[in-house]
Parts: C-alpha cells; sequence; structure tokens
C-alpha cells in the first residue's frame, strides 16, 4: 500500500471514530520508547536568548497583539479547516483494573486573544464536544498574554464543562504573561472549568474511582510536587504544560502525563522535524514511554508569535484510557 493510502486509511478510521464530527483525524500510533538519555546541548527553557525571546514574546502578547482584536485574525480562518483528530489508546500502568474505557479529549495551547474569533473558536470546540468524551483536560497556555484575552472567548469554553466528568485546566507559561493569572483561573471557573495547581482530586467513573493531578508550570510557575502526591498519593493521570517534567512524573510513580507547550513546532519542513524545539528532552509530539510511565504531548490548537502554522497542523487529541487486561 502506497503511503497515499495508507494516510486515506487513518483518516476515514479517525472519522469512523468521531461519531461524525467534521475534522480529519489521524492515529497517533505506537509509543516512542525513550531511553533518558536524550538531550539537546541547548536548553530550550533557560539561557540569554530564551530570555530575550521570552521578553520579545511577553511585550507583544501583553502590548500588541491586543491591540489587533478584532481587526486582525488570520488564524481563525486556518483553524477550522486545518484542524485534526489525533487518536490515541492507552493502557497505563498502574490503572484501576475495574475501571471501564474512559475517554479523555485533550486541548493545549488554545492561546485565545487576537488571532482568532470567539465565533470561531467556540465553533470548533462545540464540534469538538460532539466526540462525547467523559472528561475534558486543558493543559495550559488558553490565553495569548492578558487575561482580557479570554473574557469574548467564555461563552465557547463553557461547552468544555458538559463532559460529565467535567473540564479540567492546568496552568502554562502563557498564562504568566497576563498580569493577573489568577484572573484567568477564575474566568475559566465562572464557567466551570476547575484548574488544578499543584493538587489533585478524585473523579469516579464507572464505580471505580481514579485520580487526576495538575501541576504548576515547569518555568514560570512554581511546580510543587509534594503537594501534589501528599494527600491521595501520586495522580493516576497528571496535567503538565510543559514536558519536560516527565521523568520527573515517572520517577514519583504517575503512569500517564498529558501536556503541549511544544505546538508540534508549529512551523516545520515538509517530513521534518520541529525548527523550534520547546523540549530539552525531545518530547516534542505523540505518545512517548519511559520504563513504566507514558506521556502524550499535542501539537495544540492555537500559535503564538507568529498568526499561522506551515508543516504542523492544529490537533485536538481523543485518548482512551483502559486497563490492561
Amino acid at each position: 500500500m502506497s503511503s497515499r493510502s495508507s494516510s486515506r486509511a487513518r483518516v476515514v478510521l479517525a472519522h469512523t471514530a468521531a461519531s461524525g464530527v467534521r475534522f480529519p483525524g489521524r492515529s497517533l500510533g505506537r509509543p516512542r520508547r525513550m531511553s533518558g538519555r536524550e538531550r539537546r546541548w541547548l536548553n530550550p527553557s533557560r539561557g540569554i536568548l530564551k530570555l530575550i525571546e521570552r521578553t520579545v514574546d511577553r511585550i507583544a502578547s501583553r502590548y500588541v497583539y491586543p491591540h489587533l482584536l478584532g481587526v486582525w485574525s488570520p488564524y481563525s480562518w486556518q483553524l477550522p479547516r486545518r484542524l485534526v483528530i489525533a487518536e490515541g489508546a492507552l493502557t497505563p500502568t498502574p490503572w484501576p483494573s475495574a475501571m471501564p474505557p474512559l475517554r479523555i479529549l485533550l486541548l493545549t495551547d488554545i492561546h485565545a486573544g487576537p488571532f482568532l474569533t470567539p465565533d470561531v473558536l467556540g465553533s470548533v470546540l462545540g464540534e469538538l464536544m460532539r466526540l462525547e468524551p467523559d472528561l475534558v483536560a486543558i493543559a495550559g497556555d488558553v490565553v495569548t498574554g492578558t487575561s482580557r484575552d479570554i473574557e469574548p472567548f467564555l461563552d465557547g469554553f463553557a461547552a468544555l464543562a458538559k463532559a460529565p466528568l467535567g473540564a479540567w485546566f492546568c496552568m502554562g507559561n502563557h498564562e504568566y504573561f497576563t498580569p493577573h493569572p489568577q484572573h484567568v483561573i477564575e474566568l475559566l471557573d465562572s464557567v466551570g472549568i476547575r484548574t488544578l495547581r499543584n493538587h489533585a482530586v478524585r473523579l469516579e467513573h464507572g464505580g471505580a474511582r481514579f485520580v487526576l493531578g495538575g501541576l504548576d508550570d515547569l518555568v514560570l510557575g512554581t511546580p510543587d510536587w509534594e503537594r501534589l502526591c501528599a494527600p491521595a498519593g501520586p495522580p493516576d493521570v497528571l496535567l503538565a504544560h510543559n514536558p519536560d517534567v516527565f521523568y520527573e512524573a515517572e520517577r514519583r510513580g504517575i503512569g500517564l502525563v498529558l501536556s503541549g507547550h511544544t505546538h508540534g513546532g508549529q512551523i516545520r519542513f515538509p517530513g521534518g522535524p520541529p525548527i523550534v524545539r520547546q523540549s530539552r528532552y525531545a518530547l516534542d509530539e505523540g505518545i512517548l514511554t519511559f520504563r513504566s510511565s507514558t506521556i502524550v504531548v499535542s501539537r495544540g490548537l492555537g500559535v503564538s508569535g507568529l498568526p499561522l502554522r506551515i508543516g504542523v497542523r492544529p490537533e485536538a487529541v481523543l485518548l482512551t484510557v483502559r486497563a490492561r487486561v
């Protein structure tokens, strides 16, 4: 079978699984096993170049992009035409053996703000909820640079809270670009989306319980592993915006981590690796494993810096999590 035919077959399968949702799909494929020794010589979270990049991004996000809201939103054309649903099935360890399959809709890096319009994002989120997830996991960066970014989009975000087990959010680096990160939490809470910031909750699904936790942003937040794990032990599922927490999560016995941050590079040559690499440990996208732990890194929905993606389609991730037989 040719690569083109194979790609077409994967899209058909994704459409069938997507219950009529109009976005095309792709399979996340088999997990990629990591050795734990992967390192990039330049730490993408530290150093003078990163400081300059972060400062420019913060200034533009706070003081330039907001003035474009309603005037210039080119990504509103690209998102609904390029979005794909990436699907994967996981059997993490540990996992409650009596729990029926759990459907998680993972959304990351939405970056609500001047590059999108509320009607477009609201329509996209409404379509995604037709996938009927049991739980919606939002792994950081819902805003671009100010808490005001999210205000016009709240009606669209409210649809996510209709999942039976709710919608849960963890802080990303762009939440700390805003002068008032607590206001982002309050606005999300006003439409039923709860924030997990170094703490965890017990949820029940099909008569069995699991623990969902959320870690503060690795770079600009204050991650507190002791507080996260103290009440109920290590979470079964951890929301963490930056994937570089993965090896610490594995060391603490956390079986499944859901992350974003990388945008899959946002701009890539066809078939090539990410040009802008946001993970020190090469945890760029997809399903990756180390020992008994698994991480899912989403390319995300939105954009930052530039109002477009090239060679990297935005994605929402639909995961089916079940116990090992």
